[in-house]
Parts: structure tokens; sequence; C-alpha cells
């Protein structure tokens, strides 16, 4: 009786490091997504939140909705869902003020790029038409043109200043901008003229997505709809007939049918999103 007892103690033992190594392992893993990933997209934007400090934010929301979550009577996978979905959050959060930021400078660029070539042509230098463009242009890219003529004063060649942009935003219509610039510096030429292309190409570029949402703008909401309609009748049945849809939770063929039913709701969310994104 001694001997499978150790061995049984051994195994037991070996088995629960193997377990702490992992969870240390998934640990860092979210750290760095939710901390160092989040901090380093904030810092892109001039926002600068410790990763540690993003952390005990993500970890006071996940409390927070769990404890609210248990005082409401929910079930424990419930709970657990909805404290991982809150994890989520500042992660989430993150991404779309970043996309907002994206988008935002992409409908101010070809304006800007109009103007800064209507005062070349009226005769002003360069840099001196760019800090008027700065001057007239609300955030977020007024914001970034005076950080860049920050950068000038400092040193700093334009070239440089516009590519670091670049690289923080990573958009296409900055790449073309920075190609053009650093074009201009090496082999001269009419930098009005091309500014003034530049920014009537992005116009059309502009015109055409917003064409393209609107065409597919039914087919986003059919998803919508669709994704959400069981999750919904699901809520509903469970209020109208708890004791029955109590069993969902309390058997594996019950588990078996939620997971079935979240992997068909991810893969035609996926598949709708597939369908109606189009890049221009």
């Amino acid at each position: 009786m001694l001997m499978p007892t150790i061995l049984l103690a051994v195994g037991a033992s070996t088995l629960l490091l193997v377990l702490m190594g992992r969870l240390r392992l998934v640990g860092a893993w979210w750290a760095g997504v939710a901390g160092q990933r989040t901090e380093a997209e904030l810092a892109s934007l001039f926002v600068f939140i410790p990763a540690r400090r993003l952390l005990v934010i993500t970890l006071a929301a996940a409390t927070f909705v769990a404890g609210a979550s248990l005082l409401a009577g929910a079930p424990l996978p419930l709970t657990l869902l909805l404290a991982s979905m809150a994890m989520a959050l500042p992660r989430l959060a993150s991404r779309w003020i970043r996309t907002r930021w994206r988008r935002r400078l992409a409908q101010q660029l070809p304006d800007a790029l109009s103007l800064w070539a209507g005062l070349l042509r009226a005769g002003q230098g360069t840099n001196q038409a760019l800090a008027q463009v700065a001057r007239r242009q609300p955030a977020p890219l007024g914001q970034e043109l005076r950080f860049i003529l920050g950068q000038m004063r400092m040193g700093v060649p334009m070239e440089a200043g516009f590519a670091a942009l670049r690289e923080r935003a990573d958009m296409a219509d900055l790449r073309l901008l920075s190609t053009l610039l650093a074009t201009h510096r090496d082999l001269g030429g009419n930098l009005a003229e091309s500014l003034q292309r530049l920014a009537d190409l992005l116009r059309g570029r502009l015109l055409m997505e917003a064409r393209i949402d609107s065409l597919t703008s039914q087919g986003r909401m059919q998803g919508v709809v669709v994704g959400l309609l069981p999750l919904l009748l699901l809520a509903v049945l469970y209020v109208m007939e708890r004791d029955a849809m109590q069993v969902l939770h309390t058997t594996w063929q019950g588990w078996t049918a939620l997971a079935v039913i979240a992997a068909l709701e991810v893969a035609g969310f996926a598949m709708i999103r597939r369908i109606v994104r189009i890049d221009v």
C-alpha cells in the first residue's frame, strides 16, 4: 500500500508542477497581449499608460463583472464567460481607439494635401506651408503635423518625420506621401503638382470605400442579426423555461450542444465578415 501511495503522490505533484508551468506561460502570454501590446498601441497615439496599470484595470474589470454576475444568480459557466469577455475589454478598446484614429487621419489627409499644394502654388516655402496646414487642421492630423514641425526644429528632416508617422500609423496613404517626399528630396520636381495628384488619388479612394461600405451595409447588418438571434432566443428560453434550459450547463450533452452552437456562431460571423469585407 505504501508504494502505490508514494507513486500517486509523485504523479499528482508532477501533474501540479506541469499545470503551474502551463498557467505561468499562459499568464505571461496574456500579460504581453493585454499589457505590453496595448501599451505600445496607446503610446503610438501619445496615450501613455504603463502595462502594469493596464493589467490591474483588466483584472479589476473581470473581478467586477464576475462578482456582479454571481450576485445576479448567473450560472458558473456564464460567469466565467462574462469575466473572460471583461478581460478582453481594454485590449478591444485600445484597438477601437487606434482604428478610429487611423480613419480620421485617412479622412483628413486629402484636404490637407490639397491645402499644402495650394499654399505652395501661392509662393510659400515648403516648411512655411506645412506650418499653415498644421495650424488649420483639427486633431488628429493637426497634432501629428505640429509634432513633425517640432521634430524639424530639432534638426530632423521632414521625410524622416513623415516616415516615423507612417511607421506608427501603418497606413498605405502615408506610405505614398512618405515616398513622394523622399523622391522629391532626391530628384526634385514640382512638389505642389505631386501633392495635388496624390490628394485626388486619396480622395477617389475614400469615395470608393464609402460606396463599398454603403453597398455592403445590408450584408453586415444581416450578419449581426443572424449572429445575435440565437443568443437572444437562448436568453428568452432561459427566462421562460429555466428548469428545462438548465440541462445545457449541467450535463455533458448540453455542454456539447453549447460548444457546437458557439463554433457555428464564430464560423458564420467570420464567413459573413469575409464576404462583405472588400479592400480597396
